[in-house]
């Protein structure tokens, strides 16, 4: 075993691909998401002859779309960026967790902590998802008409809940893939040399601590919506 773990650090390179492959592709899209943005607030205002940002025509543009369209793709949106980031993460760590594993199976149970983690940001997206789905309510009461909440009113707070899932959605997908990152490397760190293990779980905790940031804007973005008058 200790032949083993002297010939390791020659042998890493060979082990794995290095993780850090996933951050161009992150990048791209935060990119494609900046450039969405840009199209819709700059280009097309300066195409149609608008040189200056009118509130108020954005404003009737949205409203003509169905609020409870825009909260219910907000619920799709959160599950979906969390298990992609989740999913992510637990590529890019366990790869490096079953090739170090070859070489020094020592690490196999330590480093499941890291898959514990990633794990977790699907959890965030489904919890955020619960307080969205109860906190919607149809705007109409059919019971007692005189109780109906104001259209203006339920299309704020559908767009709140789509802001709360967008931020909860796109943080757990960076948190996501900054944990597989950093597990990949703990892995591997820790299959060199097992003193390295703590020092880059401090790492880690740090990272994964990214997604409860967001998880605890969104909770505070939701259930601050009121459906009422």
């Amino acid at each position: 075993m200790e032949g083993t773990d002297m010939l390791l650090p020659q042998a890493l390179e060979r082990m794995r691909e290095p993780g850090d492959e996933a951050m161009p592709v992150l990048l791209h899209i935060i990119g494609w998401i900046v450039a969405t943005i840009l199209f819709f607030v700059l280009f097309l205002p300066l195409l149609g002859g608008v040189v200056s940002f009118d509130m108020d025509q954005w404003t009737t543009l949205f409203l003509q779309i169905d609020p409870y369209l825009m909260a219910g793709l907000g619920i799709g949106a959160v599950i979906s960026l969390s298990v992609i980031g989740a999913g992510w993460g637990i590529a890019i760590s366990g790869a490096s967790i079953m090739g170090g594993c070859v070489r020094a199976p020592h690490i196999k149970t330590k480093n499941l902590i890291s898959i514990v983690f990633c794990e977790a940001v699907a959890i965030y997206g489904v919890i955020i998802a619960i307080v969205i789905s109860t906190q919607l309510k149809w705007f109409q009461d059919e019971k007692n008409p005189n109780n109906s909440i104001p259209w203006m009113v339920a299309a704020g707070s559908c767009y709140s809940l789509l802001a709360a899932a967008l931020t909860v959605g796109l943080g757990n997908l960076a948190c996501g893939v900054c944990v597989g990152i950093v597990g990949s490397g703990c892995a591997i760190a820790d299959a060199a040399d097992s003193t390295l293990f703590v020092k880059i779980l401090v790492v880690e905790i740090f990272a994964s601590a990214l997604g409860i940031f967001s998880l605890i804007v969104g909770v505070v973005i939701a259930t601050t919506v009121k459906f009422s008058k």
